[in-house]
């Protein structure tokens, strides 16, 4: 079975869809077949309408050679090569929808979700989500956001798990990965580090990722530019405690981010902010502590005893929910279904 993926998301500066894709793909049935896009070194829009104008030359001339086509959403626009797809050559295709694209451009752009320009999106991601044969979706609270017709299953971002316990729950080091912009609230959790460390001159931050350089009071805050998903394990074998932050909007709450996956993966304890399905996790599974104060994260990262469970509960969690092998699985399902 041969699948063309249709997303825009370059890999060289894309951490969380990008590593969502690869791991979901990674142990498949051997005759999944899977052809990506080509993407450039450089990251632009120029670049991005490339991606999208070559996706659709490609579909065109292998037509007969493509059984199915997996859309990678957000944006819900790139999914319109694929209904092109099915209307003009039925080619069925499949929706992983990472984040609601109208609802989540609304916060990023701070538009009304009364304004025309909300219903434009909106109508962009209806005709996305009821053509697809099934949607799949990030956390089952995006449910509610999509149009209801079309079959949907729930999988959460699949992570590779080491074998190994962090060793370096002792150490008050504590990081941050990934994008961050309007919707990670990033200037917050400055603040309440800011507070931390008046505390504990021990605690650091590291905040590795695109997003430019915010300023702090702290000599102990670092920004540095993203790395490569291949060291992404590497790196987080460092550190005691990883850092999720997202707005506190009610339209965030189905959010739930790549890196805090990745975090529990590597058995990491959790502090930040999060909607409800972050609060999902971390509350119901103990790993950590969710929109809390400076005092509760100094208090966390100085009791090693409280970390120590906190790891091992991560662990826990990633090994019975975030399977590379168990996703696979559902997700080859899906896609030798939706045929």
């Amino acid at each position: 079975m041969k699948i063309f993926v249709a997303t825009i998301h370059n890999p060289n500066f894309s951490m969380g869809p990008s590593v969502r894709l690869l791991n979901l793909t990674k142990k498949v049935p051997k005759d999944l077949i899977f052809t990506f896009p080509e993407f450039s070194k450089k990251n632009s829009k120029i670049q991005t309408l490339k991606t999208l104008v070559n996706s659709l030359f490609h579909i065109i001339k292998n037509k007969k050679n493509i059984d199915l086509i997996h859309v990678v959403t957000p944006p819900s626009y790139a999914g319109i090569n694929a209904v092109i797809a099915k209307k003009l050559f039925k080619i069925p295709y499949i929706v992983d929808i990472g984040d609601p694209y109208a609802e989540n451009m609304a916060l990023i752009k701070n538009f009304s979700q009364k304004s025309l320009k909300f219903k434009f999106y909106k109508k962009i991601d209806n005709l996305i989500y009821k053509n697809a044969k099934h949607l799949i979706l990030t956390s089952k609270e995006i449910e509610k956001y999509t149009s209801g017709n079309t079959p949907s299953t729930t999988i959460l971002t699949p992570v590779e798990t080491p074998t190994s316990f962090p060793s370096q729950l002792d150490t008050k080091k504590c990081i941050f990965l990934g994008q961050y912009g309007p919707l990670q609230n990033i200037k917050y959790i400055i603040e309440i580090f800011e507070e931390a460390i008046k505390k504990d001159p021990e605690i650091t931050l590291d905040i590795i990722g695109q997003g430019g350089k915010i300023a702090t009071t702290s000599q102990n805050i670092n920004f540095y530019p993203p790395i490569p998903s291949s060291e992404v394990s590497k790196t987080l074998s460092g550190y005691s405690c990883g850092i999720v932050s997202l707005d506190l909007k009610s339209t965030l709450d189905y959010a739930i981010p790549t890196k805090l996956l990745t975090y529990l993966a590597h058995g990491l304890p959790v502090f930040g902010t999060g909607g409800i399905a972050v609060k999902n996790i971390v509350e119901k599974f103990e790993t950590g502590f969710i929109n809390k104060d400076a005092e509760t994260l100094a208090n966390m990262l100085k009791n090693t005893e409280k970390m120590e469970i906190f790891a091992k509960n991560a662990l826990k969690f990633a090994k019975e929910n975030l399977s590379i092998e168990t996703a696979g699985e559902q997700y080859g399902r899906i896609c030798l279904q939706s045929k």
